[in-house]
Protein backbone atom coordinates (compact mmCIF):
# COMPACT_ATOMS: atom_id res chain seq x y z
CA UNK A 1 0.00 0.00 0.00
CA UNK A 2 2.96 2.43 0.86
CA UNK A 3 4.05 1.56 -2.99
CA UNK A 4 0.61 3.16 -4.48
CA UNK A 5 0.37 6.01 -1.99
CA UNK A 6 2.52 8.27 -4.51
CA UNK A 7 -0.50 8.30 -6.38
CA UNK A 8 -2.00 10.39 -3.90
CA UNK A 9 -5.30 8.32 -3.98
CA UNK A 10 -7.91 9.47 -0.95
CA UNK A 11 -8.54 5.94 0.33
CA UNK A 12 -4.78 4.76 0.20
CA UNK A 13 -4.13 7.62 2.26
CA UNK A 14 -6.45 7.54 5.22
CA UNK A 15 -5.93 3.55 5.69
CA UNK A 16 -2.38 4.37 6.00
CA UNK A 17 -3.06 7.35 7.75
CA UNK A 18 -5.22 5.19 10.38
CA UNK A 19 -3.23 2.46 10.80
CA UNK A 20 -0.07 4.78 11.72
CA UNK A 21 -2.63 6.34 14.31
CA UNK A 22 -3.89 3.02 15.69
CA UNK A 23 0.15 1.98 15.73
CA UNK A 24 1.08 5.47 17.13
CA UNK A 25 3.58 5.63 14.57
CA UNK A 26 3.50 9.24 14.52
CA UNK A 27 7.07 10.05 12.72
CA UNK A 28 5.27 8.34 9.15
CA UNK A 29 1.77 9.47 9.97
CA UNK A 30 3.48 13.59 9.51
CA UNK A 31 5.31 12.27 6.63
CA UNK A 32 2.31 10.45 5.44
CA UNK A 33 0.50 14.19 5.88
CA UNK A 34 3.19 16.50 4.20
CA UNK A 35 3.96 14.42 1.34
CA UNK A 36 -0.25 13.15 0.36
CA UNK A 37 -2.26 15.79 1.33
CA UNK A 38 -5.64 13.87 -0.15
CA UNK A 39 -7.64 12.72 3.17
CA UNK A 40 -9.90 13.60 5.32
CA UNK A 41 -8.31 16.26 6.97
CA UNK A 42 -10.61 16.69 9.65
CA UNK A 43 -11.48 13.21 10.42
CA UNK A 44 -7.85 12.49 10.86
CA UNK A 45 -7.44 15.60 13.39
CA UNK A 46 -10.44 14.45 15.55
CA UNK A 47 -8.66 10.72 15.71
CA UNK A 48 -5.41 12.30 16.38
CA UNK A 49 -7.12 14.23 19.72
CA UNK A 50 -8.87 10.77 20.63
CA UNK A 51 -5.71 9.09 20.68
CA UNK A 52 -3.98 11.99 22.79
CA UNK A 53 -6.29 11.59 24.86
CA UNK A 54 -6.33 7.67 25.57
CA UNK A 55 -1.96 8.99 25.79
CA UNK A 56 -2.94 11.04 28.81
CA UNK A 57 -5.13 8.53 30.23
CA UNK A 58 -2.25 5.76 30.62
CA UNK A 59 -0.28 8.06 31.71
CA UNK A 60 -2.52 9.33 34.54
CA UNK A 61 -3.26 12.55 33.61
CA UNK A 62 -6.82 12.35 34.28
CA UNK A 63 -7.74 15.91 34.23
CA UNK A 64 -6.14 16.37 30.67
CA UNK A 65 -7.84 13.02 29.30
CA UNK A 66 -10.63 14.05 30.29
CA UNK A 67 -10.72 17.84 28.68
CA UNK A 68 -9.66 16.38 25.61
CA UNK A 69 -12.91 14.27 25.08
CA UNK A 70 -15.17 16.62 26.08
CA UNK A 71 -13.60 19.15 23.85
CA UNK A 72 -14.13 16.84 21.00
CA UNK A 73 -17.59 15.06 22.29
CA UNK A 74 -16.24 11.85 23.22
CA UNK A 75 -18.33 11.74 26.13
CA UNK A 76 -18.02 8.21 27.05
CA UNK A 77 -14.31 8.23 26.72
CA UNK A 78 -14.68 11.29 29.18
CA UNK A 79 -16.84 8.60 31.50
CA UNK A 80 -14.69 5.74 31.47
CA UNK A 81 -11.48 7.84 32.16
CA UNK A 82 -12.79 9.40 35.18
CA UNK A 83 -14.67 5.74 36.76
CA UNK A 84 -10.80 4.88 35.95
CA UNK A 85 -8.90 7.59 37.60
CA UNK A 86 -10.84 6.77 41.15
CA UNK A 87 -10.96 10.53 41.80
CA UNK A 88 -14.41 11.60 43.16
CA UNK A 89 -14.25 15.43 42.25
CA UNK A 90 -13.48 14.58 38.78
CA UNK A 91 -16.67 11.87 38.36
CA UNK A 92 -18.73 15.03 40.00
CA UNK A 93 -16.97 17.82 37.99
CA UNK A 94 -18.00 15.71 34.99
CA UNK A 95 -21.16 15.22 35.90
CA UNK A 96 -22.17 18.88 36.73
CA UNK A 97 -20.76 19.43 33.21
CA UNK A 98 -23.36 17.18 32.30
CA UNK A 99 -26.57 18.93 33.73
CA UNK A 100 -27.41 20.46 30.39
CA UNK A 101 -27.56 16.94 28.85
CA UNK A 102 -29.92 14.69 30.51
CA UNK A 103 -29.02 11.44 28.75
CA UNK A 104 -25.44 11.92 29.68
CA UNK A 105 -26.42 12.57 33.11
CA UNK A 106 -27.90 9.40 33.44
CA UNK A 107 -25.26 7.72 31.97
CA UNK A 108 -22.28 9.40 34.35
CA UNK A 109 -24.06 8.52 36.92
CA UNK A 110 -24.42 4.88 36.14
CA UNK A 111 -20.81 4.95 35.12
CA UNK A 112 -18.76 6.43 37.82
CA UNK A 113 -21.74 5.29 39.95
CA UNK A 114 -18.85 3.79 42.94
CA UNK A 115 -17.34 7.51 42.82
CA UNK A 116 -20.48 10.03 42.97
CA UNK A 117 -21.73 10.63 46.26
CA UNK A 118 -25.68 9.89 46.50
CA UNK A 119 -26.73 13.17 47.76
CA UNK A 120 -24.41 15.00 45.56
CA UNK A 121 -26.62 13.43 42.33
CA UNK A 122 -29.56 13.65 44.25
CA UNK A 123 -29.33 17.82 44.42
CA UNK A 124 -27.82 18.24 41.12
CA UNK A 125 -30.94 15.88 39.89
CA UNK A 126 -33.22 18.25 42.26
CA UNK A 127 -32.02 21.54 41.49
CA UNK A 128 -32.20 20.86 37.87
CA UNK A 129 -35.51 18.78 36.97
CA UNK A 130 -33.68 15.89 36.58
CA UNK A 131 -35.02 13.31 39.46
CA UNK A 132 -36.17 10.71 36.85
CA UNK A 133 -32.45 10.39 35.19
CA UNK A 134 -31.29 9.66 38.40
CA UNK A 135 -33.76 7.44 40.22
CA UNK A 136 -32.10 4.30 38.64
CA UNK A 137 -28.88 4.86 40.38
CA UNK A 138 -30.51 6.21 43.44
CA UNK A 139 -32.47 2.78 44.16
CA UNK A 140 -29.38 0.95 43.25
CA UNK A 141 -27.70 2.77 46.00
CA UNK A 142 -30.67 2.20 48.69
CA UNK A 143 -30.73 -1.50 47.31
CA UNK A 144 -26.93 -2.18 48.34
CA UNK A 145 -27.47 0.31 51.15
CA UNK A 146 -30.15 -2.48 52.63
CA UNK A 147 -28.46 -5.05 51.96
CA UNK A 148 -25.27 -3.79 53.59
CA UNK A 149 -27.62 -2.73 56.90
CA UNK A 150 -29.25 -6.22 56.67
CA UNK A 151 -25.81 -8.19 56.92
CA UNK A 152 -24.51 -5.72 59.83
CA UNK A 153 -27.53 -7.00 61.38
CA UNK A 154 -27.84 -10.48 60.45
CA UNK A 155 -23.87 -10.57 62.12
CA UNK A 156 -24.95 -8.87 64.85
CA UNK A 157 -27.53 -11.51 65.47
CA UNK A 158 -25.15 -14.25 65.30
CA UNK A 159 -22.40 -12.79 67.39
CA UNK A 160 -25.35 -12.53 69.96
CA UNK A 161 -26.22 -15.72 70.08
CA UNK A 162 -22.80 -17.31 69.63
CA UNK A 163 -22.42 -15.42 73.28
CA UNK A 164 -25.25 -16.76 74.93
CA UNK A 165 -24.80 -20.41 73.44
CA UNK A 166 -21.27 -20.26 75.48
CA UNK A 167 -22.93 -18.74 78.48
CA UNK A 168 -25.47 -21.39 78.85
CA UNK A 169 -22.37 -23.50 78.11
CA UNK A 170 -20.79 -23.00 81.23
CA UNK A 171 -24.05 -22.65 83.21
CA UNK A 172 -24.26 -26.13 82.19
CA UNK A 173 -20.74 -26.96 83.15
CA UNK A 174 -20.89 -25.83 86.71
CA UNK A 175 -24.26 -27.32 87.30
CA UNK A 176 -23.02 -30.66 86.23
CA UNK A 177 -20.20 -30.37 88.47
CA UNK A 178 -22.45 -29.57 91.24
CA UNK A 179 -24.33 -32.75 90.66
CA UNK A 180 -21.37 -34.94 90.73
CA UNK A 181 -20.41 -33.34 93.93
CA UNK A 182 -23.71 -33.99 95.19
CA UNK A 183 -23.31 -37.58 94.26
CA UNK A 184 -20.06 -38.49 96.05
CA UNK A 185 -20.37 -40.68 99.75
CA UNK A 186 -18.84 -38.38 102.58
CA UNK A 187 -15.38 -38.39 103.17
CA UNK A 188 -14.81 -41.41 106.03
CA UNK A 189 -12.73 -40.07 109.44
CA UNK A 190 -9.11 -40.87 109.47
CA UNK A 191 -7.71 -43.90 112.05
CA UNK A 192 -6.21 -42.90 115.41
CA UNK A 193 -2.86 -42.80 115.49
CA UNK A 194 -1.00 -44.65 118.02
CA UNK A 195 -0.20 -42.97 121.57
CA UNK A 196 -2.51 -40.12 120.59
CA UNK A 197 -5.56 -40.96 122.88
CA UNK A 198 -6.56 -43.77 120.18
CA UNK A 199 -5.96 -47.62 121.41
CA UNK A 200 -2.32 -48.67 122.15
CA UNK A 201 -0.75 -51.92 119.69
CA UNK A 202 -0.87 -55.48 121.37
CA UNK A 203 2.28 -57.08 122.99
CA UNK A 204 4.51 -58.95 121.03
CA UNK A 205 3.98 -61.46 123.19
CA UNK A 206 -0.09 -62.12 122.39
CA UNK A 207 1.35 -62.53 118.71
CA UNK A 208 2.97 -65.68 119.85
CA UNK A 209 6.50 -64.53 120.75
CA UNK A 210 7.92 -64.80 124.00
CA UNK A 211 8.01 -61.67 125.95
CA UNK A 212 10.82 -59.61 125.90
CA UNK A 213 12.64 -58.71 129.46
CA UNK A 214 12.19 -55.39 130.48
CA UNK A 215 16.00 -54.70 130.32
CA UNK A 216 18.88 -56.33 128.31
CA UNK A 217 18.55 -59.66 126.06
CA UNK A 218 17.80 -62.83 128.06
CA UNK A 219 20.18 -64.80 129.98
CA UNK A 220 22.26 -67.05 127.80
CA UNK A 221 23.24 -69.99 130.54
CA UNK A 222 26.56 -70.19 132.51
CA UNK A 223 29.73 -70.86 131.33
Amino acid sequence: MVAVQSNNVSAVNEALNEIYVEEEDYDRLRESIDLHDNFDQIGLAQKVKRVAAYIYKKAGRWKQSIALSKKDNHYRDAMETASQSGERELAEELLVYFIEQKECFASCLFVCYDLVRPDVALELAWINNMIDFAFPSLLQFIREYTGKVDELIKDKIEAQKEVKAKEQEEKDVIAQQNMYAQLLPLALPAPPVPGMGGFAPPPMGGMGMPTMPAFGMPPMGSY
